[in-house]
This record gives structure tokens, sequence and C-alpha cells, in this order.
């Protein structure tokens, strides 16, 4: 007794037939055992026997299109089955069993899924709310309103949830499993990385002075959207991961540089750098104020620069 079953793209069984013999015969034809409609596969496309060890064997009956191991794009006159590994013609996977193949145990109810994904869907949820909360609290300026709180909140959650449904459906479209819950988890902390940064970078500018940490935020959240994409595909399916990371690399590269050109042409036009606008408390300045005389010493200096420039470029001999 041999069993073959018919994989759908996601490696599902679409389709099992039991076949009492020793020797079939797999094809288009109607003379053969299993029957496939695929106009890919030939009348009599290959041939399941057992050889001499009683394994067994596929073999490829001269098809134009060729006997395959699953994935792989060598083309084989014959495959030595083991139950496990499906075979291609056209294109259409095929698994062979013997009756006697052994199963995987089964499971016990209510243990696929750990709470730990859910927990942390959860403490990462509230974590955004709790940074969100506390970025409109340091902006505040006027008297609270419950709205200033509720209406970023909202606005952030719909946009998680629409951006967690395009994937899932991706998911579902490619791999036939949504997988909400990871496509959340990868969200949340793919949002949770860029709020964390973009508060650490209007603090270091406001306490530190360090102005390239947010002058160049915009590389650091190309970056964490380009790594949350690469996660979201990589949930969607594990195949060609270099070829995505790639992909998705190149994108990064492509939005930075049309960004820093961006950003230097608005500042060869405006020449004014961008400030941050959040309203901080004083103690949280860590770096001493400059006294008055070192500010005037500076300009000071700097007029001493120009008129220096300006007396060279007057100088009898110098081209203007």
């Amino acid at each position: 007794m041999i069993w073959i079953e018919i994989l759908s793209k996601h490696r599902e069984v679409a389709g099992r037939f039991r076949v009492d013999a020793t020797e079939i015969s797999i094809g288009r034809g109607y003379d053969n055992h299993v029957i496939l409609d695929d106009p890919y596969v030939a009348a009599r496309h290959v041939r399941i026997f057992r050889d001499a060890d009683g394994r067994l064997v596929a073999e490829d009956l001269g098809s134009a299109n060729g006997l395959y191991l699953d994935r792989s794009r060598s083309r084989k006159p014959q495959l030595v089955l083991d139950g496990v590994q499906p075979i291609r013609i056209g294109q259409t996977l095929l698994r062979i069993r013997d009756a006697a193949h052994a199963v995987e145990p089964e499971r016990l109810v209510g243990s696929e899924r750990s709470a730990l994904p859910v927990v942390a869907a959860i403490g990462l949820g509230a974590a955004l709310l709790a940074i969100n909360a506390i970025t409109v609290w340091f902006a505040q300026t006027s008297e609270a309103h419950l709205s200033d709180y509720l209406v970023p909140s909202l606005t952030m959650v719909g946009v998680v949830a629409a951006w967690v449904g395009i994937w899932a459906l991706l998911a579902r479209l490619f791999s036939g499993r949504s997988q909400v819950l990871r496509h959340l988890l990868i969200a949340e902390a793919g949002l949770t990385a860029f709020c964390i940064y973009s508060e650490f970078a209007q603090i270091a500018a406001f306490a530190l002075t360090w102005a390239a940490v947010f002058t160049y935020g915009y590389v650091v959240s190309w970056t964490v959207i380009a790594a949350t994409c690469f996660l979201h595909l990589r949930a969607v399916g594990r195949t060609h991961l270099v070829a995505k990371g790639v992909v998705v690399g190149v994108l990064l590269v492509v939005a930075i540089a049309v960004q820093t050109l961006q950003r230097s042409e608005a500042f060869a036009n405006s020449g004014r750098p961008n400030v941050s606008h959040v309203l901080m408390p004083p103690s949280l300045r860590l770096v001493p104020l400059r006294q008055e005389q070192v500010f005037f010493d500076s300009v000071a200096a700097l007029k001493a620069k120009l008129d220096a420039d300006r007396a060279e470029l007057k100088a009898p001999g110098v081209e203007r």
C-alpha cells in the first residue's frame, strides 16, 4: 500500500490517495493510478516502485519538465523517497509515503500557544501608551485636557492595527497563516525602539547639547523601519532571506540618501537647522551654561576673521 499526498504551495495536504499496488504511475493521462490536473505534467510523468531493498523510488518516465526533489533545481532521473521531503513534477508537489510511515506524536490540547507572547504584546502596548503620555506631558504648555492624551493614543493604536493587518493579510496569502500576534509583537517592538530613541535624542540635544543625535535622527528612524519590515518579511516566509535583506537594505540606503539631499537643500535655502520644539524642565540641562564673556569673545573672534577676509579681498592684485 502506497499513499500519495498532493501538497499546496503552503505545504499543506490538499489531497491524499491510497493505491494498493506495488508499482504505480502518476500523470495527466487517464491510465494512471493518480491523475494530476497540471498542464506541466506529462501524460505519464513518473512511476513509483520499490527497489531491491524495499525502498520507495520515483523514476522519471522521460517527461519534458523532469523530476525534482522539493525546491531543488537539479533534475533527477530517479529519487529515493524518505516520506518527508516532497518531490516536484511540473508545478505540483507530491509526498509519497508507505503505509508504515511513522507519524508525529499527538499534540496536547492547549499547549500549542504560550502565554508569553500575549504578555509581551500587552507589556509593549502599555509601554508605548506610557511613552506617548509622557511625551504629551513634556510638550504641555497649557491646561491639560483628556483629549490631549486620548487622541494621540487612539491614533497610534489605529496606525499599529492597520500596519499589523496589512502584514497579517500578506502572511495569510503567501504562507497560509496570518500570525497576527507575531506581527503585532514586531510592530510594537519597532515602534518602541523608535519612541525610545526619539525621546533620547530630544533629551540628549537639550541636556548635553548633542545636536547630531537629533539632527540625524532620521537615519535611525529609517533603519528601525527597515529592520521592522525585514522581520515582518521573515515572519511571512523564511525563504529567500538574503534577497529580502538586500532589497530592504537598498531601499534603506535610497531613503536615507533622498532625505539627506532634501535636508541639505533645505538648509542651503533657509540656513536654519532643525531644532527641538519640546519644552523641557531646566533640571534636565546637564551641560553648564556659558558665561556672557565667552559668547562675546566668540563674536569678536568671528568679527576679526570677517574683517581679515574683507581686507584680503580689497588688497591690490587680489581677484574679486
